[in-house]
């Protein structure tokens, strides 16, 4: 999936609130994301949200190995709190947030799982590929990890998962090799303006 432009390539996540072992499913996604720096090339970034949960591992594993992520949140920040169950969980997200290479809310003012929805197909837009941490099981509402899963693999974006009682990864659809940058940015600073649009003209 690398070129030669060496344009960034954005990996998309999702993973569940509930994980039944956070330091092994920290421990795999570190490894995964460096795989995947491998695959997307040396300017990678990661696009995410920010719930309690997998979220939050991913968020802290990419400062850990100084990946620039981009933020997607639900809502704004004062209802995103009321969201988490343990104040340890808030602090982090904000923690992450802050030091998240640029932080968006959801347009629409929708609540959840609209809301959710609507985070979760705003990265599958722009993801060119995807790491998920998922427990296998199909759908059970809007904006799950199980429905964004189905809907990477509608698009054929190249989506690895990690699974989410085992922990063993495996590529749910694999990488085309000769696959181009979905968006084509040249900089970082392109890929930014153009968020930047987007989300301002989604108020």
């Amino acid at each position: 999936m690398s070129d030669a432009s060496g344009q960034p390539k954005l990996l998309g996540f999702a993973g569940h609130r509930k994980v039944p072992d956070t330091e092994a499913m920290r421990a795999t996604i570190r490894r995964e994301l460096l795989a995947m720096k491998e695959l997307l090339g040396k300017r990678m970034i990661a696009i995410t949200s920010a719930a309690a949960g997998a979220d939050l591992l991913f968020l802290k594993s990419c400062v850990e190995l100084r990946i620039p992520a981009i933020v997607i949140l639900p809502f704004p920040e004062e209802r995103f709190a009321e969201d988490f169950e343990h104040a340890e969980d808030l602090a982090m997200a904000r923690h992450l947030c802050g030091v998240a290479l640029a932080k968006y809310v959801a347009p629409g003012g929708h609540e959840a799982p609209e809301a959710y929805q609507i985070v979760s197909r705003l990265i599958l837009e722009w993801a060119d590929a995807f790491l998920f941490a998922w427990n296998g099981e199909p759908p059970k509402g809007a904006g799950g990890t199980g429905e964004t899963v189905e809907e990477a693999r509608d698009l054929g974006i190249p989506s690895r998962v990690i699974d989410a009682d085992s922990l063993a990864p495996r590529w749910e659809t694999p990488p085309d090799p000769h696959r181009k940058a979905r968006h084509g940015f040249h900089s970082r600073a392109d890929l930014l303006d153009l968020l930047d649009a987007r989300f301002a003209a989604g108020r």
